[in-house]
């Protein structure tokens, strides 16, 4: 089974993609029929029709396409879902070009893997790992979200659209309300996707602002994009009442612990390079999170450009106090 119904109309789909990542995304059933996030290129083949199936549903009854952010795990699939639905996709504008254009994203991911003197070895195979998993086919955004906008499904599902920067600059999150569901993509990451893995984000300022407004909201269902999980709690993309403020509040702890742990390499190491200050902060921050270093970087797999922006905003002193 690779959906689960998480709310009277919400279903959560398992979307497997290259590289054994697992995304999940949400179909919302008002009198439209609205699929948060599309998955890899390779979904709307793979794994979609099959799932639709297992609730009585296919592609073609998907109205429209509701994109978190621009990443290719979660937009990849735009165009072969529009293809077979004609369902208009809407995204917040500054992730569009991200969506649009493969060499953007590769430069996206990996500016900041060039600047921690990566090995051009794993720059190289991380590019042909994004070509692949985005696709070639590009499908046009037919309309474009703003922070505050509202969009009324039917049926009383009406989603506010929460701007939701830090992962990627046009990041956003669907809050129903009344129900108190927050779908994050990958707005909250606890302590990454992967055991020992680390949260990825390239803004560290404003990661951490988008998380304290999504704890204003108080939300009660939350509906993450990857099963972001740590700090003891069960991994589990779906987080309901307790655990839903838990993760939250995880996430925070984590982004801070990170900030404080580069500062004070950064304070103990003047003069040493961006990758200098990033393992020395990995030296200290064994003890508050737990790390699965690959060889080839000797740092956890997604911890490159985390600890990058938190380094550029210990200098330029802009983490939020």
């Amino acid at each position: 089974m690779n959906t689960v119904q998480v709310h009277p109309s919400v279903y959560r789909i398992a979307t497997p993609y290259e590289g054994n990542g697992v995304v999940f995304l949400y179909l919302l059933k008002g009198d439209q029929v609205a699929l948060i996030d599309t998955g890899s290129a390779s979904s709307p083949f793979a794994v979609l029709p099959s799932a639709l199936a297992e609730i009585g549903m296919a592609l073609s009854d998907v109205d429209v396409i509701l994109n978190t952010h621009g990443h290719l795990d979660h937009a990849g699939g735009n165009a072969a879902t529009k293809k077979a639905s004609n369902a208009k996709i809407f995204m917040h504008p500054v992730d569009v070009p991200l969506s649009q254009n493969v060499q953007t994203e590769i430069e996206f991911h990996t500016a900041s893997l060039r600047a921690l003197d990566f090995p051009q070895s794993f720059i190289k195979a991380r590019g042909e790992y994004i070509s692949i998993t985005a696709g070639s086919e590009k499908a046009p955004v037919d309309a474009t979200l703003a922070d505050g906008d509202t969009l009324d499904l039917g049926k009383g599902i009406k989603l506010s659209v929460v701007h939701t920067p830090g992962h990627t600059p046009g990041h956003v999150c669907f809050f129903w309300e009344s129900e108190g569901v927050l779908l994050t993509g990958d707005a909250i990451q606890g302590q990454g996707s992967r055991p020992g893995g680390y949260p990825y984000y390239f803004d560290a300022p404003t990661y951490r602002r988008s998380l304290a407004a999504m704890e204003q909201l108080n939300p009660q269902v939350v509906c993450m994009g990857h099963a972001y999980g740590g700090g003891g709690y069960i991994s589990d993309p779906t987080k309901v009442g307790d655990d839903a403020n838990a993760i939250l509040r995880e996430s925070m702890r984590v982004a801070d612990a990170m900030h404080q742990a580069v500062s004070t390499a950064l304070n103990q190491k003047p003069g040493a390079t961006r990758r200098e200050i990033a393992l020395a902060a990995l030296a200290e921050l064994v003890y508050d999170l737990p790390q699965w270093r690959l060889r080839e970087t000797q740092m956890p797999g997604s911890a490159g450009p985390t600890l990058f922006t938190h380094i550029e905003a210990a200098i330029a002193g802009s983490y939020p106090a």
